[in-house]
């Protein structure tokens, strides 16, 4: 297998470098070997080198990356009531926009990104989620649609903040995945022509301007660096699906799952962007961990509006794990007769004569789904 030339933001731990390509310094590799650590490429960055020479044959296995998920989430010990959570999340929802944004004008002008602002919002999501995940889902889904890069971090980032805390992960490394997913586009808000790119053209941007940020831990870059890479090594950086972090794999996921679910060009069916998904596992996607992310947002998402056998619109508030077809609505509105109907939130798994039939573009009947949560 020929030689791969990789930069050396794309050198992943785990590679074998045989020849420096491109330097500022004059460093000099006198035996091929193994590059380890983050250290070690951080140690080569800093002696100048700018790209090297790999052989994409000889790859260390990642203890990390190999590591399946294989149990199933542990239930939550305590579940805040949906009417009670909304308000809350409604706040930390909106104070997480407010300080992203202010995250990106501050890339945008090519300042060093008040790291503060960013954990302040993981935390809060963090937090949201822990009590209740669906109610953070849901209004994210159904909020008005701002600018594209600040609603796709967000998202991003409410996405990851449920999927983190389904898998049962230590509440800093929930926060630090959150942190990831909003950071992980930050070089589109300094060079906007990025915004009509390939995801991938715009990781060696956003890892420029991360570096002004010293406090930033390692593993955050190192997922950002490869949530384009794909376990066939079709993706960027083209890796073996050895060397990709779990980390990487979930942002990876979350990432597309985002942008296949964003409603610019229109209504998107949930059902069409999971399917979109499931044909990439498990050739390009870790087949196993999208499996339990289809679990933790539901086939039907919170803020999904579907149609009942009955003819009456409902609006998906809750997932069911156990029962994803389901999942604990609220009917509005009754397709049939064109006319609105008291609201009632039903529970489809503990009762017979409710079934989904479908997912609906409520705009078809002149209706607004943020009027009916």
């Amino acid at each position: 297998m020929p030689y791969q030339k990789v930069s050396i933001d794309q050198l992943q731990p785990g590679s074998y470098v045989v020849q420096v390509l491109e330097q500022t310094g004059e460093l000099e590799i006198k035996h091929a070997g193994w590059v380890r650590s983050r250290e070690a490429i951080s140690a080569l960055k800093n002696q100048g080198v700018r790209a090297v020479a790999i052989d994409p044959a000889k790859q260390l296995v990642s203890s990390v990356a190999a590591k399946t998920v294989t149990t199933e989430p542990e239930p939550a010990a305590f579940r805040a009531i949906f009417a009670d959570e909304q308000p809350r999340a409604e706040r930390c929802l909106e104070q997480g926009k407010k300080l992203q944004q202010q995250v990106l004008d501050a890339a945008a002008k090519a300042e060093p990104i008040d790291l503060s602002l960013v954990h302040e919002v993981s935390a809060g999501f963090s937090d949201a989620v822990s009590r209740n995940p669906d109610v953070l889902l849901c209004l994210s889904r159904i909020a008005t649609q701002s600018d594209l890069l600040l609603q796709h971090s967000i998202n991003c980032a409410v996405y990851m903040a449920a999927f983190a805390r389904f898998l049962n992960y230590p509440k800093h490394k929930v926060q630090a995945l959150i942190t990831a997913s909003l950071l992980h586009d930050v070089g589109k808000a300094q060079n906007p022509t990025l915004l009509t790119q390939p995801d991938a053209d715009a990781i060696s941007t956003s890892l420029a301007v991360l570096q002004q940020s010293s406090a930033l831990a390692g593993d955050i870059s190192l997922w950002i660096s490869q949530h384009c890479a794909y376990l066939d090594g079709s993706g960027s950086p083209p890796i073996q699906q050895q060397q990709i972090d779990m980390g990487s794999r979930m942002l990876n996921i979350v990432n597309l799952y985002e942008q296949l679910s964003a409603p610019q060009q229109g209504y998107v069916n949930p059902l069409i962007v999971v399917r979109q998904l499931l044909a990439k596992a498990p050739q390009q996607l870790d087949n196993d961990l999208l499996q339990l992310f289809i679990k933790c947002v539901g086939i039907y998402p919170p803020g999904t509006v579907v149609k009942l056998s009955t003819g009456k619109l409902a609006l998906v508030l809750e997932n069911n794990a156990k029962k994803p077809t389901a999942p604990k609505v609220k009917v509005f509105y009754h397709s049939v007769h064109h006319h609105h109907i008291p609201p009632k939130v039903l529970d489809l798994a503990r009762q017979q004569e409710e079934q989904i039939e479908a997912c609906i573009d409520l705009k078809k009947y002149g209706l607004e789904v943020r009027n009916y949560l």
